[in-house]
């Protein structure tokens, strides 16, 4: 995942700025209009692209929190101690931008709406029933900041879903040679809630919420137990096709029997999904 870092403009001039970023201050071409010393903005290599409301800097300064607090975790400080470190450094940074540090700390305490495991030892978004895949996060997976890069969750959403059809006994390779059908995904909906680093363990809830004539809906949570907060919440839609990817096909009976065990609707009222 790539991070931008947020700086209080100090002076503008044409295409180009001076920025204020953790006590340094730093030039950055201007890539938007209406800039105004005093503005906080987001400055992505050496470009200053967006100015930042309120709303959005406290978002940003969540995450930050969760950044500096893992960094200092990871390299050996005890969590209580690593959590004290990073509230400081948030304070500071705060400060800088000119926003109250009591209601950064606020929005920190509160979650700023990510959310985080329930009392019953699960994301309040996952039902009871499904299934639930480890994982720790690879450094080939990461970034230079050591962050999970956000298509991997696709990926380790695909690999639950893989270990939820060996479950039901219905690998891959069954599919293909059994049954000559193959089911590709052909359209994601993700949300990345909070950041995960090299080596936090995860776990990954996965259930099927919809098999129509042609097509399955299923949908992954991923929870960073390292935090105890939802990193990831995504929604896969593969259709049944032929091994070569050329046509469509209803799914096979016992194939739809075997994946109903995970088959759990939605509670609210049900989405209308792919009619293939």
């Amino acid at each position: 995942m790539c991070w931008g870092v947020l700086g209080k403009v100090v002076s503008v001039s044409g295409l180009e700025a001076e920025v204020e970023v953790g006590g340094a201050v730093i030039k950055a071409l201007v890539a938007m209009e209406g800039l105004n010393p005093g503005d906080v903005v987001l400055v992505h290599a050496g470009v200053v692209l967006e100015k930042v409301d309120r709303e959005d800097v406290l978002r940003n300064l969540s995450v930050y929190y969760d950044l500096m607090k893992y960094h200092y975790v990871f390299n050996g400080v005890p969590e209580e101690e690593a959590s004290s470190r990073a509230r400081e450094d948030l304070v500071k940074l705060a400060t800088e931008l000119g926003v109250p540090a009591d209601e950064v700390l606020r929005s920190i305490d509160e979650g700023s709406g990510v959310p985080e495991v329930g009392s019953g030892g699960r994301p309040p978004e996952v039902p009871d029933g499904a299934f639930t895949m480890e994982y720790t996060v690879q450094l080939a997976e990461t970034d230079y900041l050591q962050v999970m890069h956000y298509t991997n969750y696709m990926r380790v959403c695909e690999r639950a879903f893989m270990a939820l059809l060996r479950e039901v006994g219905l690998s891959y390779t069954r599919l293909i040679h059994e049954y000559g059908v193959f089911i590709p995904t052909v359209e994601v909906s993700a949300k990345i809630k909070s950041p995960a680093r090299m080596d936090n363990a995860l776990r990954v809830y996965v259930w099927v919420e919809e098999i129509g004539r042609k097509h399955i809906k299923y949908r992954c949570v991923v929870e960073n137990t390292a935090t105890g907060r939802v990193s990831a919440d995504v929604v896969h839609v593969a259709v049944c096709t032929d091994t070569a990817i050329t046509s469509s096909h209803e799914i096979p009976e016992d194939v739809r029997v075997a994946l109903s065990k995970y088959l759990i609707t939605p509670p609210q009222s049900k989405e209308q999904g792919l009619r293939s």
